[in-house]
Order: structure tokens, then C-alpha cells, then sequence
């Protein structure tokens, strides 16, 4: 039917509409109508009050849970304040969407009939709960890993605190994205749309993407590894990928190490294969030392011994009185006494600079030669024949 027939169809209605017959049935209609939308205006705002007064409930609870200390509740404001939203728009909408059909229905004009409204309305219906229900595991999703980073016992054993927060960041983005596209291949089912091919289309995709950007994707997930296994933190010493620094900065993609010269080296973490962190338990400071053949070994090692106990005391750093094991190599021009020492983490670098000037300044005062290369040369003077 052309839209000129359409358009005598409705003036033709019109017409009797207001034909002195039917003026009467009209302004019935017309009554009939104006009750219908008040009926649907008055409910609207009595279910807008109701839920205000829920949410404002909901609110002062997880107030009273805050000043308590108890931060274990399901549902987050974000979320609450989404519901409020969108069930006050589906009230306000529906509401009306609702009257007009009735006022047609009043007016005998057949825009839908009843099973496409009720097609329509499981619809809407099936579509809110899908999205309801997402939100929900959305929740509770984010809740389990808040309540799984904050056990004090993973916290401080496993992950420090700035690592678990970029990790718990981490879960909550790839929960709600898998559980987002998991609801609108759902909904996209609800209306009939082949999912599958949607699947395949983004499985070649994702192929084609990964074939392309191999080396991105080694990097992220080699620094989501790092990162869970917790191989090094901010601020340790370690050596990796042939570098040598403090790590500055710990990322999905890239490690910020600094060299103790200054110089930033940013490294790929598909390139870190092997880590060699130094600030992992106690060290071992390691310090030998080298005397004149011609002097006292035990002497030397009691010199030695007694300043190791005299910089226990004064070296916050060491762990435990330093031990002088003895002698571990007779050199070419020295003997070779060595020393151990336990340190904190990192420090056992100091601690042998600092001891190797104690000694040297402790075997000076006890007169024992620290021997250096040197050459003695012999003269065999010939007597001459007269």
C-alpha cells in the first residue's frame, strides 16, 4: 500500500472520529487516555521513590560497613548507581511505550499485535538479565581477587604491594572484558545473529594479529610471568638480558633497569630468559686478602679476625660477626687469606670495600707486609784475569 492510501486510510478514520455520532465514544477515549497516562506517571514515580529509598538503604549500609572497617560487600556503588540508572530508564520508557500502546489499543489502532508484543517484551526482558547477571559476576569476579590480593599472608610472601595492585588491575580488566563479550554473543543470539561466524571472524583475526605482532605478544606475556612469579621488584640489583642496574620500573611490555653509571636501559621482557636478582636473602661478602711470604700467617689471621669482630659492631649492614677461613691460595708473590662476611641484601659490595680498608689499616699497625709485584734483580761481577 502506497503512502497516499495510508494517508486517506487516516484522515478517513479521522473523519468519523469526529463525525456528531461518535463525539461522544471520542471524548470517552480521549478520558480513557489522559487516565491512562496519569495511571502510568503516578506508578513511575512510585517506583522511582521505591527504588531511591532502596539505593539510599544500600548506601547507608556500605557507609556503616566503611566505618566498621568490613569492606566485603558484593555489590559496588559504581554498580548501584548503574542499576538505579538504567531501571529508571526502563520505568520512564517502558512506562510510557506501555500507555501508548494501550491508548491505541483504546483508539483501535493494531500496531503490534499481542505475540509481538509479548516477543518483544521477553526480549527486553531476557537482554536486561544477561546484562544484570554479567554485572553481577562482573562483581563478584572483582571481589574474590581484591579478597585474594589482600590475604597478608600472599601479600607479604608472595607479591609486594605495588606488583599486586598491577596484577590485581590486570584480572579485573580481563574478567570484565571475557565476561562483556560472553553477554553480547548472548544477546546477539537473542536476535537471531549467526554468532558463530562472529567467532570464526575473530579467531582468524586474532591469528592474523598474533602471526604479526609475535614479538608483542611474547613480551606481554612474559612480563605478566614476571610479574605473577615475582622474579624482581622496584629497586632490586639485578643482572638480566646483559645488563646490570637497579630496576626502576616493572611493566607488561618492558623493565626499566638504571646502571649504577646512570644509564636507562628499557628491555623487552621476552628478551629477560635469565635473572640474576641480588636482593633475594642474605649475601655473602667475600674479601681476600695478601701477605708477604716472609710474614706470620697466624698473626696475620688473628689481626684480621679481631677487626672483623670490631666492624661486626660498628656495620649495621652485616649480619653476623665475619669469619676468616685461612689461607686459600699461595701466589706468586703473596699468600692469599680470605673472608667471609653475611650481609643484608645488596650491601655486600660496600661491606667488602669497607672491609679491605680495615685490614689494610689493621695489618699497617701490626707491621705485616701487604706485598705488590716486584722484581729483585742479581749482579755476578767476574773477577778479571791480570
Amino acid at each position: 500500500m502506497a503512502i497516499s492510501d495510508h494517508f486517506e486510510v487516516f484522515m478517513r478514520r479521522a473523519v468519523d472520529w469526529f463525525a456528531p455520532e461518535n463525539i461522544e465514544e471520542l471524548a470517552v477515549k480521549l478520558v480513557l487516555s489522559l487516565l491512562v497516562l496519569l495511571a502510568t506517571y503516578i506508578i513511575i514515580k512510585i517506583f522511582s521513590r521505591l527504588l531511591d529509598k532502596m539505593v539510599g538503604e544500600s548506601r547507608k549500609a556500605d557507609e556503616e560497613r566503611e566505618d566498621t572497617g568490613d569492606d566485603r560487600g558484593i555489590l559496588s556503588d559504581s554498580f548501584v548507581r548503574s542499576v538505579q540508572v538504567l531501571v529508571r530508564t526502563l520505568l520512564l520508557y517502558g512506562g510510557y511505550f506501555v500507555a501508548a500502546i494501550i491508548i491505541l489499543e483504546i483508539f483501535n489502532v493494531k500496531v503490534v499485535s499481542a505475540e509481538d508484543l509479548k516477543s518483544i517484551g521477553t526480549g527486553i526482558l531476557k537482554i536486561i538479565g544477561i546484562l544484570v547477571g554479567a554485572r553481577l559476576v562482573i562483581n563478584f569476579g572483582h571481589l574474590a581477587i581484591k579478597q585474594i590480593f589482600q590475604r597478608r599472608e600472599f601479600k607479604d610472601d608472595l607479591i609486594e604491594s605495588r606488583r599486586a595492585q598491577t596484577l590485581e588491575v590486570l584480572l579485573r580488566s580481563m574478567l570484565t572484558y571475557i565476561v562483556f563479550f560472553l553477554a553480547a554473543l548472548t544477546i546477539l543470539q537473542i536476535f537471531n545473529v549467526n554468532t558463530s561466524a562472529i567467532l570464526a571472524s575473530a579467531g582468524i583475526l586474532g591469528l592474523a594479529v598474533g602471526f604479526g605482532a609475535q614479538n608483542l605478544v611474547k613480551d606481554v606475556l612474559s612480563g605478566f610471568f614476571i610479574l605473577f612469579e615475582n622474579q624482581f621488584n622496584v629497586g632490586d640489583y639485578v643482572e638480566t638480558a646483559g645488563v646490570v642496574g637497579t630496576v626502576e620500573e616493572v611493566g607488561l611490555r618492558t623493565c626499566k633497569i638504571r646502571q649504577w653509571t646512570g644509564e636507562l636501559h628499557v628491555i623487552p621482557n621476552g628478551e629477560i630468559t635469565r635473572v640474576t636478582n641480588y636482593n633475594r636473602g642474605p649475601m655473602l661478602a667475600l674479601v681476600t686478602v695478601g701477605i708477604a711470604y716472609e710474614e706470620d700467617i697466624d698473626q696475620a689471621i688473628d689481626v684480621m679476625q679481631q677487626e672483623c669482630a670490631r666492624a661486626s659492631r660498628e656495620i649495621d649492614t652485616i649480619l653476623d660477626t665475619p669469619l676468616v677461613q685461612g689461607v686459600t691460595e699461595l701466589a706468586d708473590s703473596s699468600v692469599n687469606i680470605r673472608t667471609i662476611a653475611p650481609t643484608k641484601p645488596g650491601e655486600h659490595w660496600a661491606v667488602e670495600r669497607e672491609l679491605l680498608r680495615r685490614f689494610k689499616y689493621a695489618l699497617d699497625r701490626a707491621g705485616i707486609e701487604i706485598p705488590y709485584p716486584r722484581r729483585v734483580l742479581y749482579q755476578r761481577e767476574e773477577s778479571e784475569e791480570q
